[in-house]
């Protein structure tokens, strides 16, 4: 095997030993010693019998490296499309006209760039169109699929608001859905308890954007720990199983003896 390779798969290992991080394993520093230990002793991801097989602890990495990086990836790709969205409130901020007057107290944690007008607010609400949802899906645009099977997507529900302010229309359906689409009888069940309490749209919406933000977070750190200890264990037990080091994987990773860890390739 070339050394470039060794490089390589080395250069991995060290990588994965980043994405674990977040595990919640602590560190000591004990007087005198110069190497970072973790006060408790590491689990091992592999089933003993793919520890004790390179091959199978080969197939194993292959599997969890190719399989959780595309999980991860979805996640990180949410990021882009929570900015587009952020930037879209921003211009909707600016466009077509408000009452003005008292405002709703929006929580600073739905990120919206202002406070949303009462009399914006209560415009929608009072529309005989807007509480009748089915009529809306039925009269209205159908980009996509799921509207053409009779959801309620973000469309429809701005045709139905054309003279309402852009940014309010965006807050209300952000409050029932966290996409461009939503249930007709979950919109129906929103749109009613809305227009009977204002403050249910507030928490509506601070609960949508909380849980859309959330997810992915979750999914990240989730996904971080376990894939990464996995394909750790199998990537030292497929190409370094006579390493020392397997034993206090990812802490011996920071040990002076990791520079003979391409001696040990298999």
């Amino acid at each position: 095997m070339t050394t470039s390779a060794r490089s390589t798969v080395c250069g991995l290992l060290l990588l994965l030993c980043f994405f674990i991080a977040p595990s919640g394993w602590a560190f000591t520093m004990p007087r005198g010693q110069r190497l970072i230990r973790p006060n408790v002793d590491p689990p091992h991801a592999l089933p003993p019998d793919v520890a004790g097989d390179a091959e199978s602890a080969r197939g194993y990495f292959y599997f969890w490296f190719f399989g959780g990086s595309g999980g991860i990836g979805i996640a990180v790709r949410q990021f882009p499309q929570q900015l587009d969205n952020f930037k879209r409130l921003f211009t909707l901020a600016n466009e077509g006209t408000s009452t003005g007057g008292e405002t709703i107290g929006l929580s600073p944690l739905c990120l919206y760039p202002r406070d949303i007008a009462l009399g914006d607010l209560q415009k929608i609400l009072d529309k005989k169109l807007v509480r009748d949802v089915e009529k809306m899906v039925k009269v209205g645009p159908k980009p996509n699929y799921l509207s053409e099977k009779g959801y309620l997507c973000y469309p429809s529900f701005a045709d139905a608001c054309k003279d309402c302010n852009p940014l309010t229309v965006r807050a209300v359906f952000d409050a029932m859905s966290t996409g461009d689409n939503v249930s007709p009888d979950v919109a129906q069940a929103a749109l009613d308890s809305f227009a009977s309490d204002i403050g249910e749209f507030k928490n509506a919406l601070l609960r949508t954007k909380l849980s859309g933000f959330s997810s992915i977070v979750f999914l990240l750190f989730l996904l971080g720990p376990i894939v990464g200890a996995t394909c750790l264990d199998a990537l030292s037990a497929g190409w370094f199983p006579e390493w020392p080091g397997n034993e206090n994987l990812p802490w011996s990773l920071l040990s002076p003896s990791v520079v003979n860890l391409p001696d040990y390739w298999t």
